[in-house]
């Protein structure tokens, strides 16, 4: 029997004892007690409320996470080497959200054991006949739509209400699009991030092809590259200024016990991460940008839209050459979803255009940006819709924003946030969604089967579509959507 203490976030020990295994079962002893510390682990996990929920566990596989992008190869791992770069690949997502789980759960001292342990057993189970066959099985693309609740809420009936006052929004808000006269830039705040020299595209294109030499061809961009591309790619972000509410921030916890998080205004921050589409035979790196507000703020007794916490999410998706191929944009609770192609990027048709579905919504095609001038995002107040797009350069009353890439740790992002010299937490619950920052719209739309519509939360547990079903990453959104 192996025995471990492990401090949960009260600080108060409790030992790991051996229990039935949730995997297929070990034949030495120490695989053995690592099954057994992983199964306990993960209970302590679900008991604390700190599980993470950006990437999805694997059903009998639980040193194994996946996402829907690579849900998306598991029909075309055609030799041994991309099925091991594939299972390596989430490998590393489990390892990524037990880290983060364990610092939550106030027990990093075990984490490399955890890792080792978790690594024995794949090598055991790897080594077993029918591995490959169970796990391809076994791995499912993430869904976050609730078909129960479509059922109990009369779905293909309320569905028309829904998609008639989508079309209201899209009547009220689209017109603003391709409008300079819109564009007040005495009542707009600019925030901009610096910028380092900028790479030329031919410099870029190699960069993503080199690091795109990988059992399956994923440009793996990290660190100074991501950096250098994440500052060049920025855009400039004018937000009309209305109150409070219209300032970029900071989001943390005030303490572990807080409801509701705050958002430090005197800290201007912009986040980013590496995403990755497929696009026509080929796979693409994205650039995704977040800021946060510290609310929706209401606009009377009852507004359904208005709530805690407000983010913003714009991406920038890049052609194999350096150059980008399209952008979108959404709020952080999956809803506004907009697209902006690159000439000679063009929408293209689909089955939803037919229906009553939400189909890929383009205003306008992406201004063209070259030298030093960036996109800026017109943000309105309050909303924080998006209403325009246009081109400037960066000015020196831009307020400057600091940048955090959500791939490195402690933090990783908001998926850790030190709460105190003895505490951490994350600003997404289990489920994924931001505590403290429900809507009332909720209880309209939850015949969509969309849980807790209108919170902010995690990626990877966006639904963007209320009318049909579609999710912000997507890997074949593009692909569907949109040709040259």
């Amino acid at each position: 029997m192996m025995t471990i203490f492990l401090r949960g976030s009260t600080g108060v020990a409790f030992i790991l004892l051996v229990s039935a295994c949730v995997h297929a079962p070990s034949t030495t002893p120490s695989t053995i007690n690592c099954s057994n510390l992983i199964a306990r682990v993960d209970i302590r996990i679900e008991d604390m409320s700190v599980a993470d929920a950006e990437s999805a566990r694997v059903d009998g596989f639980p040193y194994l996470r996946v996402d829907r992008f690579l849900a998306s190869f598991r029909g075309e791992l055609a030799t041994q080497f991309m099925f091991d770069g594939w299972v390596k690949r989430l490998r590393e997502l489990d390892g990524q959200a037990r880290q983060i789980e364990l610092q939550n759960l106030d027990a990093a001292n075990i984490a490399t054991t955890v890792d080792e342990c978790a690594q024995s057993l794949l090598l055991e189970d790897s080594q077993r006949d029918g591995f490959r066959g169970a796990l391809l099985e076994a791995v499912l693309s993430p869904r976050h739509y609730d078909d129960g609740a479509r059922a109990v809420g009369a779905y293909p009936l309320t569905q028309i209400g829904v998609a008639l006052g989508f079309e209201r929004w899209k009547d009220d808000n689209l017109p603003f699009f391709g409008k300079a006269e819109i564009i007040n830039a005495d009542e707009e705040t600019r925030y901009a991030l610096s910028s380092d020299a900028p790479l030329h595209s031919d410099e870029t294109s190699a960069l993503i092809h080199l690091a795109s030499q990988n059992a399956l061809g994923i440009p793996d961009l990290d660190g100074r590259l991501l950096q250098g591309l994440a500052r060049q790619f920025a855009p400039i972000i004018a937000v009309e200024e209305g109150s409070n509410a219209d300032f970029i921030g900071k989001p943390g916890w005030a303490s572990v016990e807080a409801t509701v998080p705050h958002v430090d205004l005197s800290d201007p921050t912009i986040y980013v991460r590496l995403a990755h589409t497929r696009f026509r035979g080929e796979i693409l790196p994205q650039l995704v940008y977040t800021v946060w507000f510290s609310e929706r703020p209401s606009e009377g007794a009852f507004d359904l839209l208005s709530g805690k916490l407000d983010g913003f999410v714009w991406r920038v998706t890049l052609g194999l050459e350096g150059k980008p191929l399209i952008y979108d944009s959404f709020h952080a609770c999956g809803c506004y979803h907009l697209f902006f192609p690159v000439p000679p990027l063009t929408r293209q048709e689909v089955a939803a255009d037919g229906d009553l579905r939400e189909a890929p919504l383009v205003p306008i095609s992406a201004p063209i940006v070259s030298g030093d001038a960036r996109v800026v995002l017109h943000v309105a107040s309050g909303s924080h819709y998006l209403r325009n797009l246009s081109v400037g350069e960066k000015r020196s009353d831009d307020v400057k924003l600091s940048l955090i890439d959500e791939s490195e740790g402690p933090a990783f992002g908001m998926r850790s946030l030190p709460v105190s010299a003895d505490d951490r937490r994350s600003l997404f619950g289990p489920n994924g969604i931001v505590p403290g920052t429900e809507r009332l719209e909720r209880f309209i739309l939850w015949p969509m089967g969309i849980a807790n519509a209108g919170a902010m939360r995690q990626w990877g547990t966006q639904a963007t579509a209320f009318v049909g079903e579609r999710h912000s990453d997507d890997p074949f959104l593009l692909e569907e959507a949109f040709a040259p």
